[in-house]
């Protein structure tokens, strides 16, 4: 069943997942290769953990991971539950990422071969181990993580750990200077390998005790390299007892999950809300952020994400990162909660029955999106910046804040209206409340939108910032709310717009009648093109064809719009801050690749940087905005 869903899948995305994830491991076999003897088994371990904590985390962070078979599928067969959980963890070994996550662990038997023959023996005992003890721990793992989502515990536990994963990718810059500030990172970690006591700690873990059984065999410890490798077999085997008892459970159990019991986020402001439709709208999603687990697990999510990356500032003593946490958690919350018509699921048929009601229900979700993350968003940002006393951040956050902010109410509603990826039901998705809708496609394109939003602002501010101008540097703040305020109104009447007219197909598509491209569900090929055509000089005429493309689109102009949709903002990144330095006249190159060249070759490759950035977005734009053959 597994082989038959993956070769009547799309094919785009495990494309390029299984590029990224084929050079990371070719880079952690070429470490096991190169690096100095004495430095290759810390570091290495510490690669292991990185990996385990991708296998771990990673399906939490993605809608609970690959639920193309459920549990609850074999509940009405005739097939004992031990033998469904078996099943289903063989399925788990079917796909790119296993073959993937061998490639990296055969740097265990390259490190291995550089202590001799019975290292690479033990190696090669280890190495298979390894790799099923990763799958389990990650099948277990995304498992409780969805049955502790049924408690408030559970939901903040599950947040703090996808916000810390988000905090230092966001941090990684900040962490690197802290550290530069005492020593050259890379050439300690390469020369020295991880610095002790961390290099015990990270070969003492689960994830290190294959590296852990090499040492010790390359020593000569016969009976500690057989011991770590039975104490692999061991953890794997408590961890196929617990998986069968987590499956037993969901294929046994009731399918349906009753609802959490609470005010939500409405108690304080139900007084404030105003009577009618509309303040009954955002009662209702004030009520849902608080008691749905989903939505819950987003809303915390952003929070805490902010608030980690505050505290990585603080801990490391570098603080110019804090007063940009609020716009971190902006982003991430547009880019959370752009699914929320689908997490609905069909209860859109109780707008759709009441008459004039589309504007009330988008305006609705606008306003409560506006008081969940708003007020968080603007409290990190200004504490941030009279708690460190920043005052440089005052215009850029200013300026850059408000339009993040209608361009985040604005794009999570049309997303939500325009390009659903539907799920389970509220109530019926079973022992995992993570489960819903991949939304990696939609995020892939709102990433880029969300920092294209943040552009015109910016632009304006370091205009002001560059050429001494205060007056300037303050209109970047105009520029900025001028620009939310239309993003959040425009975007929302498209929106509501759009439900109006394309509601129905909407409510098909989150019934579970077709997995479809934005706003459309199944229908006849004429009907469908005759819709489209329709719709050319409407409101959302826009996300019809970025719709129709994407729907169309093949496989390898897919895998070239996700890529450059992911990584444009390197070069444009890299040209923008060489170009401040350079102005700035700082010596201090950091990671700006164009400041290592010679002169008088920095700025010609900023503005080249800059052109390639461009260039890349141009070229995302040209993918996702083509017309048809036709002509439509």
């Amino acid at each position: 069943m597994r082989l038959s869903i993956l070769r009547h899948g799309s094919s785009t995305r495990r494309m390029i997942g299984g590029l990224i994830g084929l050079v990371m491991a070719i880079l952690t076999v070429l470490t096991a290769v190169l690096a100095p003897l004495t430095a290759a088994p810390g570091l290495l371990a510490a690669l292991m953990t990185v990996w385990f904590v991708g296998w771990v985390l990673g399906p939490s962070g993605a809608g609970g991971g690959d639920r193309s078979l459920r549990p609850e599928y074999f509940a009405l067969e005739p097939i004992p539950p031990g033998r469904v959980a078996l099943g289903l963890l063989a399925s788990s070994f079917v796909g790119v990422t296993v073959p993937v996550t061998l490639v990296a662990f055969l740097s265990l038997f390259t490190l291995a071969i550089r202590f001799g023959a019975f290292a690479a023996v033990v190696a090669l005992l280890v190495i298979p181990v390894q790799v099923i003890f990763f799958v389990l721990a990650s099948r277990v793992v995304t498992a409780l993580s969805g049955a502790a989502l049924r408690t408030r515990i559970g939901v903040e536990i599950t947040a703090i750990q996808n916000a810390a994963v988000l905090a230092v990718g966001f941090s990684i810059y900040m962490l690197y200077q802290a550290v530069s500030r005492y020593t050259d990172v890379f050439d300690l970690f390469w020369n020295q390998g991880v610095p002790a006591p961390y290099d015990t700690v990270l070969l003492a873990l689960p994830p290190g005790w294959g590296v852990h059984a090499v040492l010790t065999a390359g020593e000569g410890d016969v009976l500690a390299a057989l011991g770590l490798t039975v104490a692999l077999l061991l953890a794997s085997g408590g961890l196929v007892a617990g998986w069968a008892a987590l499956i037993r459970r969901r294929v046994t159990g009731p399918t349906t999950t009753p609802a959490r019991r609470g005010r939500g986020l409405s108690g304080l402001l139900r007084p404030l809300l105003p009577s009618g439709p509309l303040g009954a709208v955002v009662g209702r999603e004030l009520r849902t952020w608080g008691q749905d687990p989903r939505r819950a697990l987003e809303l915390r999510t952003a929070l805490w994400t902010g608030v980690l990356v505050c505290g990585l500032g603080l801990a490391v003593g570098l603080t110019f990162m804090i007063p940009l946490a609020g716009l971190i958690t902006i982003a991430l919350a547009a880019m959370m909660s752009l699914n929320v018509y689908a997490l609905d699921g069909s209860a859109l048929w109780q707008t759709m029955l009441t008459p004039e009601a589309e504007r009330h229900d988008v305006r609705g979700r606008q306003i409560a999106w506006l008081l969940v993350f708003a007020p968080i968003a603007v409290l990190l940002s200004i504490g941030g910046i009279l708690f460190t006393g920043q005052g440089w951040a005052w215009p850029w956050v200013l300026a850059i804040l408000p339009a993040l902010v209608g361009g985040g109410v604005g794009f999570s509603v049309l997303f939500a209206v325009a390009w659903p990826a539907p799920g389970p039901e509220p109530h019926r998705h079973g022992g995992d409340p993570l489960e819903s809708g991949d939304v990696v496609g939609q995020f892939n394109v709102m990433f880029p939108l969300m920092l294209l939003t943040a552009a015109p602002p910016a632009a304006v501010t370091a205009a002001g910032f560059l050429m001494d101008r205060p007056a300037l540097l303050w209109a970047g703040v105009v520029v900025g709310v001028l620009e939310g305020v239309l993003l959040g109104w425009g975007l929302g009447r498209i929106a509501h717009l759009r439900l109006r007219k394309r509601g129905p197909e909407l409510l098909q598509t989150l019934r579970g009648r077709g997995d479809s491209a934005p706003g459309e569900a199944e229908e006849p090929e004429e009907t469908s093109a005759h819709r489209i055509g329709e719709e050319g000089e409407g409101e959302g005429a826009l996300f019809v064809r970025v719709g129709r493309n994407l729907d169309t689109m093949s496989s390898g102009a897919g895998t070239l719009m996700t890529v450059l949709g992911l990584t444009f903002w390197l070069p444009l990144y890299q040209g923008a801050m060489s170009l401040v330095a350079l102005v700035a006249g700082t010596t201090d190159r950091s990671w700006h690749l164009p400041l290592y060249l010679p002169d008088p070759w920095p700025l010609p490759a900023a503005l080249g940087m800059l052109l390639l950035g461009a260039l890349m977005v141009a070229t995302v734009g040209r993918l996702l905005l083509r017309a048809s053959d036709d002509g439509s």
